[in-house]
């Protein structure tokens, strides 16, 4: 009996030592874990996401923010225990202020969504430490919008700014007179009246009745290829078969790939691509690229791909006359969902038309960004593809 008791006890050291220690038991890393008040994630948890080969995805509220880390197995440099606590608060002018509760680097790079209770006009944005640019924001979300970032803990304070696009200019005509208004905004025109002799009686005219007839909208023309009419001061398509390259006269662009929004949307996302999605999104980081008068998006792209070595697949859709691209760096339309899939951008526009059909000039700015939203998460709203 003595022996019995004996084990007895010793088991509850055991049990009571590696509890202290942080290393009793595990965590289900295949749901959202909540982050605990102090915010600390111990040291077992940060071992078992790398032992485990897993992407873990912890979650917290800061006031009326709620916020989301997604920490890969394959990142992580130095296992350790690390406090992902977050104080979030808005500034006077709109922007993010993010204040980390850990002090010194974490010893991996997590991608921190933050999700807002508004819809930002912007579509990306950037993070500041002071006054200096520190890293891009990636804007997602279709009913609210998601700020993405990936931190190290190297910067535990920074601020987030919308990056807003110029205002268009709209000239000012000056006229030697007032244009007069149409319809019933006309105003009364008075002419001064003449004297009239004593005796007179001054007759007032009925007053005239103007009928307004309902404006007709315009009959929307769609091209041949089943494309809306592009909006006003954007480039229209150019047909592939009427692009001529000249390789004499060459000039730059600015090129990325990303798949941010997979990581606001992993529940969607197919188990067998989880490996493939980057820790911070970024399959092809922004960078100056070279091409030739006359090349599409779609030219570009394929060159960029291969030089970088990042799969594409696509297909060619006569109904459209334009490259369709179905997957990159193989991730493919529905692996995150049935709206998902791949869109381009340029200059802050997504285009309504093909990308074989998007003729390159210099100094645009190009991204190809993964939707799990046809396009209502990341500020875009034709069909995916390109």
């Amino acid at each position: 009996m003595k022996r019995l008791l004996c084990l007895l006890f010793a088991l509850a050291a055991m049990v009571s030592l590696c509890a202290c220690q942080g290393n009793f038991g595990s965590v289900n890393l295949k749901d959202p874990v909540d982050i605990p008040e102090n915010g600390v994630i111990d040291q077992s948890t940060v071992m078992q996401i790398k032992n485990e080969n897993a992407i873990a995805v912890f979650v917290g509220t800061s006031g009326d923010f709620k916020y989301e880390w997604t920490v890969f197995a394959g990142s992580i440099r130095d296992a350790k225990a690390v406090n992902l606590g977050v104080r979030l608060s808005k500034t006077n002018d709109g922007s993010i202020r993010v204040v980390l509760n850990q002090t010194e680097a974490f010893g991996f790079s997590a991608s921190l969504a933050i999700h807002l209770n508004e819809c930002w006009s912007a579509q990306s944005a950037t993070a500041h430490v002071g006054e200096n640019a520190v890293a891009t924001v990636s804007v997602t979300g279709s009913r609210h919008t998601i700020l993405n970032v990936t931190l190290d803990g190297t910067a535990p304070e920074i601020v987030i700014r919308p990056d807003l696009l110029p205002e268009k200019v709209i000239p000012t005509v000056i006229t030697t007179a007032p244009l007069p208004l149409q319809g019933t905004d006309a105003p009364a025109v008075t002419k001064p009246q003449a004297e009239m002799p004593p005796t007179a009686t001054t007759v007032t005219p009925a007053p005239t009745v103007t009928v307004t007839k309902p404006a007709v909208p315009p009959t929307v023309t769609k091209d041949k290829y089943n494309t809306d009419p592009v909006p006003e001061g954007k480039p229209t398509p150019v047909e592939p078969e009427d692009q001529e390259v000249d390789k004499g006269s060459s000039y730059t662009c600015t090129f990325s790939i990303e798949c941010s929004t997979i990581l606001n949307n992993l529940s969607l996302l197919d188990p067998e691509k989880l490996e493939m999605v980057p820790y911070d999104g970024v399959i092809l980081a922004e960078a100056t690229v070279v091409f030739y008068e006359g090349e599409s998006v779609f030219d570009v792209l394929q060159r960029v791909c291969i030089e970088n070595k990042i799969h594409t697949e696509a297909s060619w859709t006569p109904m459209y006359n334009s490259a369709y691209v179905e997957g990159i760096y193989n991730l493919y339309e529905f692996d995150c969902g049935a709206l998902s899939g791949w869109m381009y951008r340029v200059n802050g526009w997504y285009p309504n038309y093909g990308c074989s059909r998007y003729q390159l000039k210099d100094g645009d700015v190009v991204e190809w960004r993964y939707t799990c939203d046809m396009g209502n998460d990341i500020g875009g709203g034709y069909a995916v593809g390109g």
